[in-house]
């Protein structure tokens, strides 16, 4: 009898070990972006600082795989040479065209962590989709000089995004972590449109989000 209860003792002690980062955690996390476009008509693309923030949630399977969803505001955007405008009647391709994008992002990641305890290094990737909240664009001429009014308006922009997540980090604590990712989205930015201004036209540029972020969040909870 002795033998069997320390038997059962050392096994519950054992699963509550194997269980010790298993479960479900909320998490806070926040960080900065440094976006800039890709695609066919990227050319010519440069960085746009920018940041994310929001919330997560995790759900550990072992110490070393769990899958975790957040939903993040996230500032994207860039600028790009070689826009085109119209200077009176005359379409010019030497501008260059500045966008500030506001998404919610909701990526779901599978996570493997490699340390123990789920503390240390650990990789994440996964799909994510993007909804567009807001956006403020405009286009400079060759010679800096802003053609027109900021546009404000999503119409010409895909409302929903899908793209994928891939990145690293350390789990520095239980709780605190840091990680950098790099998100890229397979959706254009705008839609596959031209628009016509005074008998000319003009497409839509074929460019993509494309961002990297560095990122500081904060689990709680967890058994």
């Amino acid at each position: 009898m002795k033998k069997t209860i320390l038997s059962l003792a050392m096994l519950l002690g054992m699963a509550g070990a194997a269980n010790a980062q298993t479960g479900l955690k909320l998490g806070l996390k926040g960080g900065f972006n440094m976006a800039t476009f890709s695609g066919a008509d990227s050319k010519g693309s440069e960085y746009k600082a920018g940041f994310a923030a929001g919330g997560l949630l995790n759900y550990g399977f072992t110490d070393m795989f769990s899958v975790q969803g957040e939903l993040l505001y996230s500032q994207k955007g860039g600028s790009r040479d070689g826009a085109t405008y119209l200077s009176g009647t005359t379409v010019k391709t030497d501008g260059t065209y500045k966008s500030t994008l506001g998404y919610i992002d909701v990526p779901i990641l599978l996570k493997v962590n490699t340390g123990d305890d789920g503390k240390g290094l650990f990789f994440e990737a996964g799909p994510q989709g993007s909804f567009v909240m807001h956006q403020r664009s405009f286009t400079e001429d060759g010679s800096g000089k802003q053609v027109g009014s900021s546009d404000t308006s999503t119409d010409q922009l895909n409302k929903v995004v899908i793209g994928y997540v891939a990145g690293l980090g350390y789990q520095i604590t239980s709780g605190l972590g840091l990680g950098v990712r790099y998100t890229g989205d397979f959706s254009q930015v705008a839609k596959d449109q031209s628009t016509t201004v005074g008998g000319v036209t003009i497409s839509n540029p074929n460019i993509h989000n494309s961002v990297f972020q560095f990122q500081v969040h904060y689990l709680f909870g967890g058994n």
